[in-house]
């Protein structure tokens, strides 16, 4: 029997805004091919992607058009779902702890 964590929607919750804005741009553009879910409210944004959700700092860099660092995604990101991993180039939302 499959795990019924690795088909959950993983992803972050982040504020409303020109980050968030080209965070969320980003997000479409690095994880094509997956199904992708937002649930938007007053003052944030929550994005659903199935399994892995990838954020790459040059994706977002590019779509504001100016360097981003990983702190400034994570000041904006008051809250996730998954498990995170963070390498010098990207952020990763999984839904496993093991998965890669």
């Amino acid at each position: 029997m499959a795990n019924l964590q690795e088909n959950r929607f993983v992803g972050p919750v982040l504020k409303n805004g020109e980050i968030g804005d080209a965070v969320l741009e980003a997000i479409y553009e690095d994880n094509e091919g997956r199904k992708i879910e937002v649930e938007e409210h007053a003052s944030y944004v929550r994005v659903k992607v199935e399994r892995v959700c990838v954020i790459r700092f040059n994706t977002v860099s590019n779509m504001l058009g100016r360097d981003v660092s990983r702190a400034d995604i994570e000041s904006n990101m008051p809250s996730l779902e998954g498990f995170i991993r963070v390498d010098s180039d990207q952020m990763r939302f999984l839904a496993t702890a093991d998965a890669e």
